[in-house]
């Protein structure tokens, strides 16, 4: 389903757009994973050491979108995996728990239906466009 937005907010600039949907993201799949205990960014964490186990400076750095001088760091959402049984820590290397895999997948399946529904306005050939525009997009801006 396509919205439409009244005149004055259809021709605000890029960066309200940009915040806008980045806030949408985060109230949407905050619902969504309210139950497990889990927020955006402590999904992002957690499905990026379901890959293998990683060092908390890899960690920040492969999430370095996300880090912010409010939060510099992603130690405290592997903290939270921690409290939930989902992930240990040895040393300075995260890693999932066998109930941080089961977690995982649980969780996984959930985000891949919910974001299926989020994108489900485009055809799959405009997703990818959208895609391809922002990539190439952000590419730009750091050459700016």
């Amino acid at each position: 389903m396509t919205e439409t937005f009244p005149d004055a907010r259809a021709d605000r600039p890029i960066g309200y757009w940009l915040r806008h949907i980045d806030g949408a993201l985060d109230a949407n799949l905050g619902r969504l994973l309210a139950d497990d205990g889990l927020t955006r960014r402590g999904w992002q964490v957690l499905n990026t050491v379901s890959y293998e186990p990683i060092t908390m400076a890899d960690l920040d750095r492969t999430l370095d979108a996300f880090v912010s001088p409010d939060e510099p760091t992603m130690r405290p959402q592997v903290e939270r995996l921690v409290d939930l049984g989902w992930a240990r820590l040895d040393g300075d290397t995260a890693e999932l728990t066998e109930d941080g895999v089961r977690a995982h997948r649980r969780v996984r399946d959930t985000i891949g239906a919910q974001r299926a529904r989020m994108i489900e306005c485009f055809t799959p050939e405009e997703f990818r466009s959208l895609m391809e525009m922002l990539r190439r997009f952000a590419a730009h801006l750091e050459t700016v």
